[in-house]
């Protein structure tokens, strides 16, 4: 836990110098220690940031301020918790020789489906989805996620429920390196979008539906794409069915963190000479 608690603070703290984000001078409590105490809830005790606040309080890991302040600078922090995610990236995608990437979602609830018209958080009839491997419809988000064959995360991007898979890859997966091979469940099957993304040297490879052609290299795909699956089953184990937040901007925050953290986890089971690659 110290080491974990050490290599997070350090590394939150070297990234901020970077971007040259500066401490308010009227705090006593730096950005990379409220970041600090909302990775330990968000790790250690499933998002409850009381629990994750009062746990750094009795242990003094970092100088204290009020809780209700705490949760507004948290949430102030949005934006630097997905570029962090996306620091972190791009080292994984570094270390990802062969270039070969799963894509997929998973669906995060706003609240229960049927409370959808009542919603505290967000109503949008866009916001109804539905999930495919449970074969269930749900009210919230979709997150859209690449992973590489170590199941390491490098980019993630949040649509809402109803989006289709194939209609969300156009926002992110042009991203990909050139020459880079992503594999999808089915999906993504489209040839339109295998077609677009072929003349940006990206090759998509999804798994073909039992009623499509014979797809030789199957069992390889789905031996890959565990790692994705992996991934989703690995974040939403800690959030369980619905994040609990009072605002939407509150409930992205968390969201975001929960990603973020298991980002940095596998940030944690790379050597130290892969870890330090981060700051060349």
């Amino acid at each position: 836990m110290e080491h974990r608690i050490i290599t997070f603070f350090y590394l939150i703290d070297e990234y901020l110098k970077t971007i040259n984000l500066k401490d308010d001078v009227r705090s006593k409590v730096s950005n990379s220690e409220v970041l600090l105490i909302g990775y330990i809830a968000a790790s250690d005790f499933n998002g409850n940031y009381f629990k994750g606040y009062q746990y750094c309080k009795e242990l003094k890991i970092v100088k204290m301020l009020e809780y209700s302040r705490f949760i507004r600078r948290l949430n102030n922090l949005e934006e630097i918790i997905e570029k962090l995610f996306l620091w972190l990236g791009k080292l994984f995608e570094k270390l990802e020789g062969v270039k070969i990437y799963s894509v997929d979602s998973f669906p995060v609830e706003l609240c229960n489906i049927t409370r959808e018209k009542r919603s505290n958080l967000w109503v949008d009839k866009e916001l109804k989805g539905y999930n495919a491997s449970k074969k269930i419809f749900f009210y919230g988000l979709k997150v859209h996620m690449i992973v590489t064959t170590n199941q390491e995360p490098i980019f993630f991007y949040i649509s809402k429920g109803s989006t289709h898979d194939v209609t969300a890859a156009y926002d992110f997966l042009p991203y990909m390196p050139k020459n880079s091979i992503v594999i999808g469940d089915k999906g993504y099957v489209s040839n339109k979008l295998d077609n677009f993304l072929t003349n940006l040297g990206i090759k998509l490879s999804p798994i073909f539906r039992k009623n499509m052609k014979k797809d030789k290299e199957y069992f390889l795909k789905r031996k890959i794409r565990k790692g994705v699956e992996t991934a989703f089953s690995v974040i939403t184990s800690k959030f369980g069915k619905v994040i609990k937040a009072i605002s939407l901007k509150g409930f992205f925050t968390k969201l975001k963190l929960f990603i973020f953290s298991y980002s940095f986890d596998c940030f944690l089971k790379l050597d130290y000479k892969q870890q330090n690659l981060l700051f060349n």
